[in-house]
């Protein structure tokens, strides 16, 4: 289900860009962490008007202890302007009503700009979005390579209707948005000079490999981390990770979740287990579990004292918060978990800027980290 936009505020009703906006457009990214970050990247984040982009949002706001009240914020909204030009993730567009799960947003614009820095667009260049969400990263990539050379796509009809006006009104009619599912880009194969997603995935999808030339980059949030992979002759893809931590809303397929089926319960004995439960909660090891498992097709479980993964070739374990673990299939998942643990324990948990993902003609995800200093 779709919530659709209360009338009055698509982007044609948003206010004009004014002496106003503008400065508040440069404070924002006075604001963010730039250190780094290519002039050119910096420059359009400077003239391209985000509040074109979101006329209205909400937040969820902590008002006490655990307790969260959602707040919608309007073009008419005194504080709309000011939180439009926050270095902060607004959502957009949201499930089942205002207090729903979200379905579109606008990201956090340092990490936006790390994102383009990492992606080095140049003018002309043929680039391609997963993901058009309001149309702002559009805008963006737009002022960077050319607005004939970018295209966004999106799986939601609404979402690409409102990305295109958005986009329209902002001074880019000719940026090409489409409605279609971003698993297939819509590019010939080695056409592409870059592609960005942004929408998190658990492996990186054949189509978007193969639409990208030898030489040409990819950039897009991969488990909690964002993956810059280029592309050589044979078809590989290769690169490091950047050191911001990411966490990006799921792409949508027509395909669906694709859920592994749950293969039943191990049947192995409970034994002691080297990786603890509280340790799957620990942000910094997550990041690299969650790559040592990329290579597979997955599900899990998580509730408060028990984790269940399983894999496609029916290896289920669980790992229970007592210490112990019970493991069956052709993979012992929770020894995999525990070795995963122990050297990156040992390398002195490096980041994930010092973490490496390489992808063969097969797609084969393979990684691997070199030690923090």
């Amino acid at each position: 289900m779709t919530t659709h936009p209360p009338a009055g505020t698509t982007p044609a009703a948003s206010p004009a860009d004014t002496d106003e906006t503008r400065r508040l457009r440069h404070a924002m990214v006075d604001t963010m962490t730039t250190e780094g970050i290519r002039p050119d990247v910096l420059d359009a984040f400077r003239a391209e008007p985000r509040h074109v982009y979101v006329p209205r949002f909400v937040r969820r706001v902590e008002t006490a202890p655990h307790t969260w009240e959602t707040r919608v914020f309007t073009c008419d909204h005194p504080d709309w302007t000011r939180e439009v030009y926050t270095d902060q993730l607004l959502v957009t567009a949201t499930m089942f009503g205002d207090d729903g799960p979200p379905l579109s947003s606008s990201t956090v614009p340092s990490l936006m700009a790390a994102m383009l820095d990492a992606l080095a667009v140049e003018p002309g260049m043929h680039v391609v979005e997963i993901g058009a969400g309001t149309g702002y990263n559009a805008g963006l990539l737009a002022r960077l390579a050319g607005d004939d050379n970018v295209t966004t796509v999106d799986i939601e009809p609404d979402v690409a209707t409102t990305a295109r006006r958005a986009l329209t009104a902002a001074g880019h009619p000719n940026v090409t948005v489409v409605h279609t599912d971003g698993s297939h880009p819509p590019a010939a194969p080695r056409s592409l000079d870059r592609l960005i997603a942004t929408c998190g995935v658990d492996r990186v999808l054949p189509g978007w490999l193969a639409a990208v030339r030898p030489g040409g980059r990819l950039v897009l949030p991969l488990g909690t981390g964002i993956a810059c992979l280029t592309v050589d002759e044979h078809g590989h893809a290769e690169g490091p990770f950047l050191a911001t931590p990411a966490y990006f809303m799921g792409l949508r397929t027509t395909a669906g979740t694709n859920n592994i089926p749950y293969p039943g319960d191990p049947t192995g004995s409970r034994e002691p287990c080297a990786m603890p439960l509280d340790a799957w909660h620990d942000d910094d090891l997550r990041f690299p579990l969650g790559l040592a498992l990329l290579a597979s097709d997955r599900g899990q479980r998580d509730l408060p004292d028990v984790l269940t993964l399983w894999a496609g070739d029916g290896s289920v374990a669980t790992i229970h918060a007592d210490g112990t673990s019970r493991q069956s299939g052709p993979r012992r998942l929770a020894d995999e978990l525990a070795n995963v643990r122990r050297d990156f324990e040992s390398a002195g948990r490096p980041g994930r800027e010092h973490h490496r993902l390489r992808i063969d003609s097969q797609g084969r995800h393979t990684t691997s980290f070199t030690p923090s200093a």
